[in-house]
């Protein structure tokens, strides 16, 4: 997501993981997530601004036209194939990422079960990959890993979360069509067994890498799920928004009064700069 600076150029400012900057969204990196889509406003007789949306045509599948809600006037571009500085890294087709639509009621939202993807390729065929290329792949799969934060009680996952407030890859161990990335992370928080840990360590992981036919990959660790701190941040708060709107019963008051607190005090934490 970002914002058209040139139409002719196809380029938008948005942020990416080396922070803010302008790319070619027709770019193979870009074309790798999918056919691009734009939303403006629909000005009504010059007087005011409104905002409509079209129909999606059928058959399309993209986690983008979940957010129906959405107001806006949805076009469609055609989709060249112009050179881009950036190597083509998208999330495994193995495992959707599951998001949420805005317009389902609390009840519904709170049973939905979120996941993460499994893999993400990080460089396409058989070259492999450097550590800038790792770093940005691991970057992707922390941003995607955030969805799990999305329920009433974060605690309570089935594996533990550790959110962090960064990480480096050390070196890279490859050999043939597997190898590991040696990564050192700072953790603020973990989140496990019901319980949350504030204590910030610095640990050092292996991170697999494999290669398959679409090219390198960075798999998923099976035993934990990491979230950088920012993009934890961002789903508590929406988390915590959520639950003091919700109009419960009077039984209900207690636990969803306990869950606000839970959420407002990790979010505290989160948020200190120490």
């Amino acid at each position: 997501m970002g914002i058209i600076l040139n139409p002719r150029e196809h380029s938008f400012y948005s942020l990416v993981s080396t922070g803010l900057e302008a790319q070619n969204y027709e770019g193979t990196y870009w074309r790798s997530r999918g056919r691009p889509r734009f939303y403006r406003y629909k000005v009504e007789k010059a007087e005011i601004l409104t905002a409509v949306k079209a129909p999606a045509p059928s058959g399309v599948s993209n986690a983008a036209e979940q957010h129906d809600a959405a107001p806006a006037l949805e076009e469609r571009s055609p989709v060249a194939a112009p050179a881009s500085h950036r190597p083509a890294k998208t999330a495994s087709e193995r495992t959707k990422v599951l998001h949420s639509s805005p317009t389902l009621p609390a009840a519904a939202v709170a049973a939905t079960s979120f996941e993460v993807p499994q893999s993400v390729i990080i460089t396409a065929g058989n070259k492999q990959p450097t550590s800038s290329q790792v770093a940005e792949g691991i970057s992707e799969l922390g941003n995607a890993s955030g969805n799990v934060l999305r329920t009433d009680d974060p605690t309570k996952l089935a594996l533990p979360v550790v959110i962090f407030e960064r990480f480096q890859v050390e070196r890279l161990e490859i050999k043939r069509d597997h190898g590991w990335a040696r990564l050192r992370i700072d953790s603020r928080a973990t989140l496990a067994g019901g319980e949350t840990d504030y204590k910030r360590r610095r640990e050092k992981i292996r991170w697999e890498l494999r290669r398959t036919e679409s090219g390198w990959e960075a798999i998923t660790p099976a035993d934990r799920t990491y979230v950088p701190n920012d993009v934890a941040v961002r789903h508590l708060a929406a988390q915590l928004a959520r639950l003091t709107e919700r109009n419960g019963a009077a039984a209900d008051q207690e636990r969803v009064l306990r869950q606000e607190s839970q959420l407002a005090n990790l979010l505290s934490a989160l948020l200190e700069n120490k």
